[in-house]
This record gives C-alpha cells, sequence and structure tokens, in this order.
C-alpha cells in the first residue's frame, strides 16, 4: 500500500487537508492503450476522476473507466488545483498520460507540484516507453550500448548526439530533415537507418533508407534508429507487426443488438483497423403499461425466474428500476437465466451473476432445454418473466411451457431499422475503399444492403456461419470465409487465414502484395459535349 508522502516543500497550500483520496500518475504506452499495464489498468478502474494528455482518445479511456468517473483535458492552468481538490475531497485521481513520465520528456509536469502538497498519497505507474516501442515495433535488437535522444523540440548539433552504437532518435515532422543532415555528418549521406512513421499503429511504416533519402514531409511523429540490427536477417524474421495478416486492412463490420467489441478485439489481434456501422437501433416499447406492471411484479415477488435474452433486455429492466428509485437489489431472491456474453456481461455491470446459462449452445432453444421444470413441492412460484424485443421468442416460451412453468413475456424494447450511415461510409463501401466486410447475422446483411447499399466486388466478404453466407449469397454477394464456428474468434481467424493464403498466391505468382482497397482503378470518362 501506498504509504503517505512527507511534505518536500514549505510553499504547501496551507488550506489543503490530506484525506482517502490518492492520485497516481499513469503511463499509458506510445499511443495504444492497450499497450496499459495491469497496474495502470487497475488505478483507471478505480479512478474518479481521469485527466488526460490532449488528443487522446477519450472513448477508449472511458471504456477503461467506471462509469462515474470524470475524464479531463490536461494543460489547464488550474490542473493542479484540480487534483489537490479531488484528493482533499477523497477522490481518486489518475493522471493519465502517453509513454513512461521519467523517460518521456513531454510527460505530464505537474508530478513535483503535486507531491509538494503535504499528506498527498501519490504514486507513479511505469509505462512502455516510446524508445523500446520504436525497437519492439520495428524488431530491431538493441546492442549493448544503447541511446535515446529526442528531437521533438529542437535538434541539436552532431556533438551533442550520444555516441552509443544503438541510438534511437525521435523527431517530428519538418525537424527530420534536420535530423538527416546532422546525422549525414557522422554516419555519411550513405549510411543507413531504419525510418518509422506511426509506431504501433495499424498505419506503421518502416523501411531502411539512407540519410540522403529520409523524406522531410510533415508526417507528425517519427523514429530512426541505427545500429547493427536495422537490416540483417532476423530483424525480417521479426517483422511480427507488419507482418500480421491483417496488417493494415481497413475492415467494416455491421452491427446490429449484438455487442461487436469481441469481434473488433479479434480483428485487431490480426492487424485490422475495424468501423463499426449500426444497422439496427433500439427503442423503448410503444406502450409501458406491460413494463411498468412487470417492474411491479419483480417487486412484490411475482417471479421466481427471470430470463434474459439480450443485453438490452437487463438495460431495459435496469433502467425501468432506476425511474422508480430503485437497483439491482430489487431483484434480491429472483433466480436469473441469461443468453449470450453480452447477456452476462451486462449482468455483471449491475453486480448480478447470472443462476443458468446454457452451456451447449448460447441460444433461447438451447435455454430451454437445459431450464429446471417446474416442481410445486419445492417451488414456491411458477412464473417466469421474459423480458425482450418485440420479434417473440417462440422456442423459450414453448420449451418452458412445457416444463410446466407460467411463462409472461414483456416487450422491454423494440428494434427498428437504424437510418443510413453518412454519405462518406456509402460511399466507401460502394467503391471498394474497406478491404473486407464481416457479417455476424443474416440480419446484419439484409440491413446493411437496405442502408447502404452492396459492398463493391473487390472487398472480401466474410461469414460467421452457413446461414449467415446463404443470406450474403440471396443478395448477390461473392462469400469469400465463412467461419469454421460461429464465434466472433473463429470468424477473425477465418478472415486472417484467407489474407496468408491470399498473400502468399501473390508472392507465388510474382506479384506485389496488396490489400484487397489496393487495385488499379478505371478513370472516369469525361462526358462527351455534344455541342462538338
Amino acid at each position: 500500500m501506498t504509504q503517505p508522502l512527507e511534505p518536500t516543500s514549505p510553499a504547501t497550500p496551507p488550506e489543503f487537508e490530506p484525506s482517502g483520496g490518492s492520485v497516481t500518475f499513469v503511463g499509458s504506452g506510445p499511443g495504444d492503450l492497450g499497450l496499459l499495464t495491469l497496474s495502470g489498468s487497475r488505478a483507471m478502474r478505480f479512478a474518479d476522476l481521469i485527466i488526460v494528455d490532449p488528443g487522446a482518445d477519450v472513448e477508449q479511456v472511458r471504456a477503461l473507466a467506471p462509469a462515474h468517473a470524470e475524464i479531463k483535458p490536461s494543460g489547464s492552468d488550474d490542473e493542479v488545483a484540480d487534483i489537490l481538490g479531488a484528493v482533499a475531497r477523497g477522490r481518486k485521481v489518475v493522471r493519465l498520460h502517453a509513454g513512461d513520465y521519467f523517460t518521456d520528456a513531454d510527460a505530464g509536469g505537474v508530478l513535483p507540484e503535486v507531491l509538494a502538497a503535504a499528506g498527498i498519497r501519490a504514486n507513479v505507474v511505469p509505462g512502455v516507453t516510446r524508445w523500446s516501442a520504436a525497437l519492439s515495433f520495428g524488431g530491431v535488437t538493441a546492442t549493448a550500448a544503447f541511446a535515446a535522444l529526442d528531437a521533438t523540440r529542437e535538434v541539436p548539433g552532431i556533438d551533442a548526439w550520444p555516441s552509443a552504437e544503438t541510438l534511437v532518435v525521435r523527431t517530428r515532422g519538418a525537424l527530420s530533415h534536420e535530423v538527416a543532415t546532422q546525422a549525414a555528418l557522422r554516419y555519411g549521406l550513405t549510411g543507413t537507418c531504419l525510418s518509422m512513421v506511426g509506431v504501433g499503429t495499424t498505419a506503421q511504416v518502416s523501411e531502411v533508407v539512407s540519410w540522403a533519402d529520409v523524406d522531410a514531409a510533415d508526417v507528425g511523429e517519427c523514429y530512426f534508429i541505427v545500429g547493427p540490427g536495422i537490416e540483417d536477417s532476423r530483424r525480417q524474421r521479426l517483422a511480427w507487426f507488419e507482418g500480421k495478416p491483417l496488417f493494415d486492412w481497413r475492415v467494416i463490420a455491421p452491427r446490429t443488438k449484438d455487442d461487436l467489441g469481441p469481434l473488433v478485439e479479434e480483428l485487431g489481434h490480426y492487424g485490422a483497423t475495424t468501423e463499426l456501422v449500426a444497422t439496427m437501433s433500439i427503442e423503448p416499447p410503444r406502450t409501458e403499461q406491460a413494463m411498468e406492471k412487470a417492474v411491479r411484479g419483480l417487486v412484490d415477488g411475482r417471479y421466481l425466474w427471470v430470463v434474459f435474452t439480450s443485453p438490452h433486455a437487463v438495460t431495459a429492466i435496469a433502467d425501468r428500476l432506476a425511474e422508480y428509485g430503485l437497483d439491482s437489489r430489487a431483484l434480491s431472491g429472483i433466480s436469473l437465466a441469461a443468453v449470450g456474453r453480452g447477456t452476462v456481461e451486462a449482468l455483471a455491470r449491475l453486480g448480478l451473476v447470472a443462476d443458468l446459462t446454457p452451456v451447449v449452445e448460447n441460444t433461447t432453444g438451447a435455454l430451454a432445454t437445459e431450464f429446471p421444470a417446474y416442481d410445486n413441492l419445492i417451488d414456491p412460484l411458477d412464473r417466469v418473466l421474459v423480458p425482450s424485443a418485440d420479434v417473440a421468442v417462440e422456442p423459450l416460451l414453448v420449451g418452458l411451457g412445457r416444463l410446466g412453468w407460467d411463462v409472461e413475456e414483456v416487450t422491454a424494447y423494440r428494434t427498428v431499422r437504424a437510418a443510413p450511415p453518412p454519405p462518406e461510409v456509402r460511399d466507401d463501401i460502394k467503391t471498394g475503399m474497406y478491404d473486407a466486410v464481416v457479417f455476424t447475422s443474416a440480419t446484419a446483411v439484409r440491413n446493411m444492403i437496405g442502408i447502404a447499399g452492396k459492398p463493391h466486388a473487390a472487398t472480401v466478404v466474410a461469414a460467421i456461419g452457413p446461414a449467415t453466407a446463404a443470406a450474403c449469397e440471396m443478395h448477390g454477394l461473392r462469400v469469400d470465409v465463412v467461419a469454421d464456428a460461429p464465434t466472433f474468434e473463429s470468424l477473425a481467424e477465418s478472415l486472417a487465414r484467407f489474407a496468408d493464403r491470399r498473400r502468399a498466391d501473390q508472392v507465388a505468382a510474382g506479384l506485389p502484395v496488396t490489400k484487397p482497397s489496393q487495385r488499379k482503378r478505371r478513370k472516369r470518362r469525361k462526358p462527351v459535349d455534344p455541342s462538338v
């Protein structure tokens, strides 16, 4: 446990009084929150206030933070006062900054001032440094003599450069030309370096170039690595990042009512960037009376079981309870059944654990076969509540009825077709700017074509199973990939295998390795002027 720090400065604000609050400085790694350490993730999970760098992906941060956490940008004149005030009120504060605090020159600079406050409990969680990230993502093994040079603000003269055998230079935009000019004095114009742009992102580009060929274009942050490991065959074998099967692939996934977050993660593991397009929206039921009656029944002890068939059903019940000033404790004493991983996770976010989930197959029909039969000698009640969408879950209702249960279905929400995506997204779909489209259900196929049109013939089409593939073919789409099993993991893996085979075929044919979206596009003919 972190101990309270002794005051280190006589300038401690006299109005500050120590409390149960704390502040943790967390290094988030070089731009990818996926590189956050377990300690950093834990600090985020319990934070009340998170202060982030300008330009940070707030949605990514919010996904790792508790629902009540406040997220604010850093850099204001009141940043230190905000931290001290929050700690004084007993709040847990996280200052999240890129890279690692002590090894990155441009990390947040309020740590000394905060530590100067009497009685503050502070901690520093190290992050992955930009320097080690550049070496790892570039597949370069550093020599024993390794040094780093930050030239993002100014480029020092060559005499001030470190003399280590392996050197990593970080710079930005137009300063890269000055870096190349200085480096040529030591290594010569024909000396080579590994040039890297977009380190750790799906847009990463690395190539070995001479200092004379360094492009001085304004490309944002870039790195130059000098050392014996940049050109050897071992680095080529270790090109693990840019060598991912779906590296730099742009994938679109039409979303219906299911959470596709796990699918995005799986595709990201193989190097893809996935964009979700909503094809279905969730709306309240047309009338409220049935839900009001169901919630009163939950509170009055009318039901022995509640069967949740989707995360939206969980949300609908939780929202209605909240309207009456109640929370998940109102479900105490009621057995809960859940279909689908997303539904189980939605219950967990409310502090609830499902008593029954299907083991063999995660479907409503499978739940009916595994549900216990009603026994009037043991069960005090025979009523089961099934909050669901406006589409009936007939196999479940019939199955529970045969087991002796009195089932009451209530429409908790409605599913309607979503509005079309923005024009630029529709245009990219139709013109083949996406490398692949992944369909997770037949409904997703119908809805996407209905609101956005058919994907271009060059776009790889992947389906989660035979029924989804049949829906694709029914709408005139060529199916390239069908998952071996109806899971997100299998869908992503199957698409990655397809990409590997495609790349191998291109290499065997002596063709350049390209993505599906990289192809020769016909020039549009100019309209003929009838007056000529």
